[in-house]
């Protein structure tokens, strides 16, 4: 059992062939993965993202869990839905390789994660991502009415203080 670290690929050309090989139902179930489209102009890269984003929808897959997938281009982030950075260094590090063995623990949580992606490999991508929606907006919701409540709370503790002071 290994720790999820980035798995890197790196399309050569835009082929239909190159894609489709890369593109599998599992390709982000057990690592998190990345795609570098740097090697391409920027009319492949287009295509390639528009391919790789037609694949995810059209299998209802989803390229955000269970490990996100990354794809290294030279346009901006506002084209595709799917997230896109300019270079590696830009990716999260909480992927990155760690030197080291695992301790104990560690292992055990090695081994619950590979049960999970068991479980998450039969789920329906959409039903999930809604799920996550759901729960997003309602936690934002408590968010924004805690902080109304710690402004009212500010201003009522300062009205008393004023009313004791005079």
């Amino acid at each position: 059992m290994s720790l999820p670290v980035y798995q890197h690929f790196n399309l050569k050309t835009a082929s239909l062939e190159e894609v489709n090989s890369l593109l599998t139902r599992d390709l982000n179930l057990k690592h998190p993965v990345v795609i570098n489209l740097k090697s391409l102009d920027l009319d492949e890269q287009r295509e390639t993202i528009g391919l790789i984003e037609n694949y995810f929808f059209s299998n209802n897959l989803s390229f955000k869990f269970p490990y996100p997938l990354y794809l290294i281009s030279d346009h901006e982030a506002s084209i595709a839905k799917m997230p896109l950075i300019k270079e590696t260094q830009a990716l999260p590090k909480f992927y990155n390789s760690r030197d080291g063995k695992m301790n104990v623990k560690e292992s055990h949580l090695v081994g619950k994660n590979k049960l999970l992606q068991q479980e998450v490999k039969n789920s329906d991508a959409s039903v999930s991502l809604k799920d996550l929606e759901n729960y997003a907006s309602a936690h934002r919701i408590i968010f924004e009415l805690e902080e109304e409540k710690r402004f009212c709370r500010s201003i009522l503790n300062r009205l008393l203080k004023v009313g004791k002071n005079g």
